[in-house]
């Protein structure tokens, strides 16, 4: 014997999937929408598989969706002595964008931006037809949504382009979105005054979803809004 080892285990930390529902089969499907590669990704996964099956007797079905810009380095299985566990990962990249097209879910519709290894300017045509049916008002709303997704795969000026034609400005300048933060980024200088006002940015696209869904904001909320990180915005985004 080398050393004895404390035996006070930290506890687990409070977990929330992303979503988790009971299919019409009596299955448990469990989601993940992931923005960045994490390195502690298979452990995350096994966390919440045995709190699933703890908690409901029965074993979930666990997809984690990578969305995210950089190549997908994670890993989704492990392999140990005395233990083996594997999750199904899935690079958003190689599904068919003619797939979230053919939705009649305007939600779906824009996901298809994400599809795909390289951003095809035909699909973000088809996606801007969508919206042509719709209100002025809601027209802007969804390019808006879409502009902020664009922003995953660089096609922003794609997406402008498509808005311009439906009489929708995107610029920065008149966006009531990026107008506040990117104002408050200029502070900071061009290059750095622009990154922080695409966070910000979208940091305001995330409040103004949530207060449209679920009501106005509460102090809680805004603190935790604060905290969080470019990639965990834009999966926030996705998820609302």
């Amino acid at each position: 014997m080398k050393e004895y080892l404390t035996v006070e285990l930290p506890s687990v930390q409070m977990r929330k999937p992303d979503f988790l529902a009971r299919l019409d089969n009596g299955a448990l499907f469990h989601l993940e929408l992931q923005g960045s590669n994490e390195t502690n990704m298979v452990w995350r996964e096994l966390e919440y598989y045995l709190l699933i099956h703890r908690l409901y007797q029965q074993p979930p079905l666990q997809y984690v969706i990578y969305f995210g810009e950089s190549a997908l380095r994670m890993s989704n299985s492990l392999m140990l002595e005395s233990l083996q566990f594997r999750y199904n990962l899935i690079d958003i990249r190689s599904l068919k964008s003619q797939t979230f097209l053919a939705s009649a879910a305007l939600a779906d519709n824009t996901l298809a931006i994400l599809c795909g290894e390289k951003v095809d300017p035909d699909v973000i045509h088809r996606i801007s037809q969508k919206f042509s049916s719709l209100p002025h008002k809601q027209k802007q709303n969804w390019f808006e949504r879409l502009m902020i997704l664009s922003g995953i795969r660089s096609a922003e000026n794609i997406v402008r382009e498509e808005a311009i034609k439906m009489g929708i400005s995107l610029d920065i300048r008149d966006n009531k979105f990026f107008q506040e933060a990117y104002t408050a980024g200029i502070e900071d200088g061009v290059e750095q005054g622009i990154e922080r006002g695409i966070e910000r940015g979208e940091t305001l696209a995330l409040r103004r979803l949530i207060e449209h869904r679920f009501g106005p904001i509460t102090d809680p909320i805004e603190l935790q809004l604060n905290k969080l990180s470019r990639p965990e915005i834009e999966a926030a985004i996705l998820r609302v």
